[in-house]
């Protein structure tokens, strides 16, 4: 009888913290997003009791459009595998529990780029290679600076800069239904050539003072909300388009100076480092 009873009870025992460790168990997936070369890359693991069951799963979500901007070189790439510090999560899904950061709004503009999407970023490049050369290697600057929030302003006063009579190139393209069918030959070499030289003339033109007014006032907002980084950079890349705009070097002045970095690190072990870390940038 005690031989049963004790069986009975190691039975229970297992069943007690199977059933805890189960309970316990958690999937972590997500997105993540490197402004270097807009490398995108999804990823999965499981933790149980707050410790990590499995590894890090990674797979590769660079999208086309992202692989063109780095091609036509309106986004710079190291060519490299960015470091774990250096990603950003996105989004990321954890017992039921949805967060998702700043940086999807760059990424729900890059998967809109398709045939159905509301805006066809990679149609938009091809017909404006000059704005496209202007625009995106601020928005790759901005997403450098942690300030994705101002994504949408840069966007959309390129695209209406692109809808405005004096484009130099068509945009007849753009407003076909058929939205498979390859770009009009229409114009030479030189013709296009000469329209790309203009855009980015014009792009230039709009955009600098355009930015300079956006990062001031991102930059005050900032600094009233005590975030340092974020004001730091801002008035920083005011300063970059407008050398000597004195508004932007007071301001700068105000604020906080910089600690010492600390050296840098090497690349962390996937194992150990959790997404959610890399997300407090």
């Amino acid at each position: 009888m005690m031989r049963v009873f004790i069986i009975v009870v190691i039975v229970l025992v297992i069943v007690v913290i199977g059933g805890t460790i189960l309970l316990g168990t958690s999937s972590h997936s997500g997105e993540q997003f490197s402004p270097d070369g807009f490398q995108r890359r999804r990823f999965s693991y499981y933790e149980a009791l707050g410790m990590r069951l499995t590894a890090t799963d990674y797979f590769n979500n660079t999208g086309n459009l992202e692989l063109n901007l780095v091609k036509n070189k309106w986004i710079t790439s190291t060519g490299r595998k960015p470091k774990d510090k250096d990603w950003v999560t996105v989004s990321m899904l954890t017992q039921g529990t949805f967060y998702q950061s700043d940086a999807a709004i760059l990424i729900d503009y890059l998967e809109m780029s398709n045939a159905t999407g509301a805006i066809d970023l990679d149609r938009w490049n091809q017909a404006n290679p000059g704005y496209a050369a202007v625009m995106w290697p601020e928005i790759q600057k901005v997403a450098e600076g942690n300030m994705y929030i101002l994504i949408p302003d840069i966007l959309h006063h390129m695209l209406d800069l692109s809808r405005q009579k004096n484009n130099p190139l068509p945009q007849s393209w753009l407003a076909q239904e058929d939205k498979t069918a390859a770009p009009p030959d229409d114009l030479t070499k030189e013709e296009k050539a000469a329209g790309e030289t203009r855009q980015k003339t014009i792009g230039q033109q709009s955009l600098d003072p355009f930015l300079v007014q956006l990062y001031l006032t991102a930059g005050k907002a900032a600094q009233d909300a005590e975030q340092t980084k974020r004001a730091r950079f801002c008035y920083e890349q005011v300063l970059r388009l407008a050398p000597g705009t004195q508004e932007a070097q007071q301001k700068l002045d105000q604020l906080p100076a910089v600690a010492e970095e600390e050296p840098a690190e090497e690349e962390a072990s996937v194992e150990n480092e959790s997404p959610e870390d890399e997300s407090k940038k």
